[in-house]
């Protein structure tokens, strides 16, 4: 038989070559963005401190066998057990986390690819990879999947929630996109709690578009389907009942924590610490530190229990108490979501630049917002389109943003739950583009043409910076700790590059 040459081989397997390529180049500008990294041996990154000492104890306690100290289920399990792996596999580090950062850039080069996989079906090849293109340039996601951070996982999970989600459509799943969507939802869940509220809006998108097939089979697939994720919560559930309990003993003169916690205890807690008078509408533990306990969380402590049990009650007391304090917040909160998009493309963050802040666990967001607010017009145009009948496919893009904006105005403003979820969020961008230039032949050619060219680009700056003879290096300044005088990583950082 003879083999097929590679033109051959790309005509009649267009889609798998686009992922391989999609996914090659993505893993590529990864690759130089982190030697030219000052940060490539260090856990987390100068542009994103977030969670990484925590997952790095938890990877050695489960890559050791061992069990750390009984401690409250705050940190949702599946990232530090699939860091945990990487460290079984690759070794323990030996003074360089280099390794298990291309791990994770692999990962999330993946994401990109698979992205790509199913946007092709909703854009269009052109547009498919012009978007693929945003996401593999994405400053922030640069950050993001080259270092310990969960966001590279949950938008994994993510990318295969909407690509399943829409390969259903409003018909009957199959069994096998029943299980594969329960446990889709059900590993996204235990990478980020909040995944699992995405459920009433994938039940919505699908109902909406089913048509007039008989609702039992419909309404038992998609049961069996939620029944699958929550199965797959069952054994963290129990290994936190055995910690509750044990915690509930330790104090047993206070209020019990409740036994029952599939994920994590943080809900409550999370949303006092959000919405009271002091908040900022991004992270601050404000609420824990007073009585003195410098941001560790201790369930023995009355006040800290009581947050712990009651924390939608406080929030919600106050937010009815000042009302029109509670929507500046809640206007606050969106304004750092939408700090995302100022993040821009490349190594060099184009068109924002490297001057900028990082604030207390978030991704770095540049002083110039020049995408921020075009761009978030963009999104919002996209949205609008996805109502019209000719692009319903999209209105499960819009409303997987959605939840998160709603999980925002809740919670925290942060940019990196913006850039999260990409998967859904590109394809919503590029819309009012493809639509704009399908008016327009020639432009409908020319405009993804042009737009992947200006991305090229964005390789050969990241090549240049890599094999500078100098490597690149950062300034920072903020709050110091009082006994080692070290700039507290935990607290909001100001970034520039050293001259």
């Amino acid at each position: 038989m003879a083999s097929l040459s590679l033109p051959d081989a790309v005509r009649r397997h267009p889609a798998a070559w686009g992922m391989a390529a999609t996914f090659a180049a993505s893993l590529l500008l990864r690759g130089l963005y982190l030697a030219a990294s000052p940060d490539r041996d260090w856990p987390f990154s100068v542009f994103f401190a977030g969670d990484a000492r925590f997952f790095h104890t938890a990877a050695l306690d489960l890559a050791r066998g061992r069990e750390g100290p009984t401690a409250l289920p705050y940190h949702p399990p599946l990232f530090p057990a699939l860091l945990g792996l990487l460290y079984r596999v690759l070794g323990e580090p030996q003074g360089s986390a280099l390794p298990y950062k291309l791990a994770l850039a692999c990962l999330g080069s993946a994401t990109v690819a698979l992205c790509q996989g199913f946007w092709r079906r909703l854009l269009g090849t052109p547009w498919s990879l012009v978007a693929a293109g945003l996401y593999a340039t994405s400053f922030g996601w640069l950050v993001l999947s080259t270092t310990y951070s969960n966001e590279t996982l949950s938008a994994l999970w993510l990318c295969f929630t909407c690509a399943l989600a829409l390969r259903v459509g409003g018909g009957v799943p199959s069994w096998p996109a029943v299980l594969g969507l329960g446990a889709v939802m059900g590993f996204g869940t235990l990478t980020r709690a909040e995944h699992l509220g995405l459920w009433p809006f994938l039940l919505a998108s699908a109902w909406t578009a089913r048509e007039r097939a008989p609702w039992k089979p419909w309404a038992l697939r998609w049961g069996a389907a939620m029944g699958v994720s929550l199965l797959l919560l069952v054994p963290s559930a129990l290994r936190n009942m055995d910690t509750m309990r044990e915690l509930n003993a330790r104090a047993p003169h206070l209020e019990p924590l409740p036994e029952w916690v599939p994920v994590t205890v943080y809900g409550p807690l999370n949303f006092a610490m959000a919405n009271h008078a002091g908040a900022t509408g991004g992270f601050t533990p404000a609420l824990i530190n007073q009585g003195g306990s410098n941001g560790q969380l201790d369930p023995s402590r009355p006040e800290h229990r009581r947050l712990l049990l009651h924390g939608y009650a406080e929030g919600l007391r106050w937010m009815v108490a000042s009302p029109g304090d509670a929507a500046r917040l809640l206007w606050t909160k969106l304004d750092l979501w939408l700090d995302g998009l100022s993040l821009g493309v490349g190594v060099s963050d184009v068109p924002g630049g490297l001057i900028g802040e990082r604030a207390p666990v978030d991704v770095f967001v540049p002083d110039a917002a020049w995408l921020k607010w075009p761009l978030a017009a963009l999104l919002l145009a996209g949205m609008l389109l996805s109502l019209k009948p000719a692009h319903a496919p999209f209105r499960l893009l819009s409303l997987v943003v959605l939840h998160r904006v709603l999980i925002t105005l809740a919670f925290f403003g942060y940019a990196r739950g913006l850039l999260v979820v990409f998967p859904a969020l590109l394809p919503l961008l590029v819309l009012p583009l493809k639509v704009l230039g399908e008016r327009h032949a020639a432009v409908a050619r020319r405009l993804p043409a042009l737009a992947g060219a200006l991305l090229l680009l964005v390789w050969a700056e990241a090549a240049l910076v890599a094999t500078r003879e100098t490597p690149r290096r950062f300034m920072a300044s903020g709050t110091t700790d009082a006994v080692n005088g070290k700039l507290i990583q935990d607290d909001r950082v100001r970034l520039w590059p050293q001259p």
